[in-house]
C-alpha cells in the first residue's frame, strides 16, 4: 500500500464519490429493511464526509480533515457490522439511541427548562436492551467481532488524537525543534498521505458493506476494481 501515491488515493476517492452520487435507487433483498435504511444513511454520510475532507485539503485545512476521518472510520466499521448482523443489529442501534436520548434528557432536565412535551416524547419511548445494543454501545466490541487483532480499533484510536483535545492535536501547532519551542498558527504537515488513504479505504469498505445488502450488488465491480488498484482488501472480514 506504501507504493500508492496520495494522488492515486484521491483520484480513486473522487471516482467512488461520483459513482455513489450517480447510483440508481436501491432495492433491498431483506424483508426486514431497518438495517438497509440505517446502512444507506451511514454510507451516504461516509461519502459526504470524504467529499468534505477533500475540500478541506484543497483550502489548506488538511489537519482539520483528520478530525472527520475518525467519524468516517467509526461509521464504516459500524456499517460493516450492521450489514453482517442485519435487522437484529438495527434494532440494537435504535434501542441504544433511545437509551442515550433518555439519559441525556434526564440530565438536561436538572439544569435547563426543557419543554415538557419534548421530555414526554423522549421518556415515553420504549427502551429494549439487547445483546446487539450493548455491542453497538461499545465501538471496541464491534471492532473485536470483525478484527480480533484490533487493527481497525488501533486506527480509530490514532485518529481520536486529532478528534479530541490531546497532545497529538496540540503538537501540530508547536515547533519542538527550536529552543525554546516556538508556536505556529499553521499546523505542521506530515509526509504521509493519511487523509487520502483513509478516506479511500472507508469509501471502498462502506460501499461494499451497503452493497451486500442490496439486490444484485450493483456497485460490487467498481468497488472491487478500486480496491485491487489500491492494494486494499476488497471488503472487511466477516464477523467471527
Amino acid at each position: 500500500m506504501s507504493s500508492v501515491s496520495a494522488q492515486q488515493y484521491r483520484e480513486a476517492a473522487e471516482k467512488l464519490i461520483a459513482d455513489y452520487k450517480a447510483a440508481r435507487p436501491i432495492e433491498t433483498k431483506q424483508r426486514k429493511y431497518r438495517s438497509v435504511l440505517l446502512g444507506h444513511g451511514w454510507c451516504t454520510e461516509v461519502h459526504r464526509l470524504a467529499e468534505a475532507s477533500l475540500r478541506l485539503v484543497d483550502c489548506g485545512h488538511r489537519h482539520e480533515a483528520l478530525i472527520l476521518l475518525r467519524t468516517m472510520v467509526e461509521t464504516t466499521v459500524s456499517l460493516h457490522w450492521l450489514s453482517q448482523k442485519g435487522d437484529d443489529a438495527a434494532l440494537g442501534v435504535f434501542a441504544e439511541g433511545t437509551r442515550s436520548n433518555r439519559n441525556a434528557a434526564q440530565d438536561m432536565q436538572k439544569g435547563f427548562n426543557v419543554p415538557q412535551d419534548l421530555m414526554d416524547a423522549i421518556l415515553n419511548a420504549p427502551v429494549e436492551k439487547t445483546d446487539e445494543s450493548e455491542i453497538f454501545r461499545r465501538f471496541q466490541a464491534q471492532c473485536d467481532e470483525i478484527d480480533s487483532k484490533r487493527e481497525l480499533y488501533s486506527v480509530y484510536r490514532y485518529l481520536c488524537g486529532y478528534a479530541h483535545p490531546s497532545a497529538v492535536s496540540a503538537s501540530a501547532f508547536i515547533e519542538w525543534r527550536s529552543k525554546p519551542p516556538s508556536l505556529r498558527t499553521v499546523p505542521k504537515r506530515g509526509d504521509a498521505s493519511v487523509v487520502e488513504a483513509t478516506l479511500a479505504m472507508c469509501l471502498v469498505w462502506a460501499g461494499r458493506a451497503l452493497d451486500q445488502m442490496i439486490n444484485g450488488k450493483p456497485r460490487k465491480q467498481i468497488l472491487r476494481a478500486t480496491a485491487k488498484e489500491l492494494g486494499l482488501p476488497p471488503i472487511l472480514p466477516a464477523i467471527h
